[in-house]
């Protein structure tokens, strides 16, 4: 084992978001188990290594760490959430992996070595930055992590495809130039908890992506396009501060729309959660957004929606509102929340506006 010194892994305190991939040698434990020398198996899994982190950073990626026959990488431009071409490049990147395997598995051929098959995966979300050891090196940690390491190992991930997870799908979708590029085809749900469930798909080129000479007039497009479209999307400008209300009274609903009118709030509200989570997963843009909940619904109650909403994205604010007196219970057992997250029913109008306000200037 690797020994980091005294220094160990530091967490810098700072988070983005970008696309990270995960790439799996298919059954590489029971091709070199079979290996009669060790400079075999070194040739092996160092052709592995170095041909994957040279393509990745001619995609101006960077291969952060390698985890037994998996490496871990990630792609630092696409923290723009508007430039297509960084998350055309993340794509890219993973075509052209697959591209060379063929050159590479003749070259292993000739060297008397099993070639080489591959699981990818590709997503989207926020991860935590660590530096590690004394150089500093760069490290990654989060829960985007986690469930792309799981979705690779699991029977989701297919041998020599790129299989994207829903976070990467959705801002894929919402540049319009780019995403026409490319077939989706449903990959199934990969089973969170037995609430929480995350899409996947398997993506596959269409046909040639524009020449160089192109592109900038392909970029224009893409903003043009963007808005004539009705959802918010990473692509398309929106200062303005957004509020979701989710409760099955009406008379509470039309309540907090009015304590909020004379607000400059996009106000949007639910009596049905379920209509509302398809609400929140057709939308890119999780800025300035605070999503409102009753605790006691139809359906699933505002902690199941919870863990739904965050499922989609963990940046997104939330706000609880009960008539039940429960607050530590609430504190308790949802990881992360403040008091001023929670609120007793009935309301009051100033104290009301005034948290919404302070959670959305956060």
């Amino acid at each position: 084992m690797k020994n980091f010194s005294s220094k160990g892994i530091r967490f810098s305190g700072k988070s983005i978001k970008c696309c990270i991939g995960f790439i799996d040698l298919v059954d590489s434990t029971k091709n070199t188990i079979t290996m009669d020398n060790l400079e075999s198996i070194r040739k092996y899994y160092s052709t592995f290594i170095n041909s994957i982190s040279e393509n990745v950073k001619s995609y101006s990626g960077k291969v952060i760490k390698n985890i037994g026959d998996c490496l871990l990488f990630y792609f630092p431009k696409t923290s723009n959430n508007k430039n297509s071409d960084a998350f055309k490049e993340a794509i890219d990147c993973g075509f052209n992996i697959l591209d060379k395997r063929y050159n590479i598995n003749e070259e292993l051929t000739t060297q008397h070595l099993p070639p080489f098959n591959y699981k990818i995966i590709i997503d989207y979300g926020l991860v935590d930055l660590a530096l590690m050891g004394e150089h500093s090196q760069i490290d990654l940690f989060g829960s985007t992590i986690n469930l792309c390491s799981k979705i690779n190992s699991s029977s989701l991930s297919i041998p020599n495809e790129i299989i994207i997870g829903d976070n990467v799908y959705r801002v894929l979708k919402s540049f319009p130039s780019l995403s026409k590029n490319f077939n989706f085809f449903n990959n199934s749900e990969y089973k969170i908890t037995h609430v929480i469930r995350y899409p996947t798909y398997n993506i596959k080129k269409e046909h040639i992506f524009s020449p160089p000479e192109k592109q900038i007039g392909s970029a224009i497009n893409d903003l043009n396009e963007s808005k004539n479209e009705n959802g918010l999307f990473f692509n398309k400008e929106n200062n303005n501060k957004r509020v979701i209300v989710v409760d099955d009274e009406q008379e509470i609903l039309f309540t907090y729309r009015a304590f909020l009118q004379d607000y400059n709030y996009e106000v949007t509200s639910f009596t049905d959660p379920s209509i509302a989570l398809n609400y929140i997963r057709d939308h890119s843009n999780f800025n300035n957004l605070l999503v409102i909940l009753d605790i006691r619904m139809k359906n699933f109650n505002g902690f199941q929606l919870h863990q739904q909403i965050k499922a989609i994205d963990p940046t997104i604010k939330i706000l609880f509102i009960t008539a039940l007196d429960i607050i530590d219970e609430i504190l308790s057992i949802v990881p992360g929340l403040s008091k001023e997250q929670i609120m007793r029913k009935p309301v009051d109008k100033k104290v009301f506006t005034n948290t919404v306000k302070k959670l959305l200037n956060k």
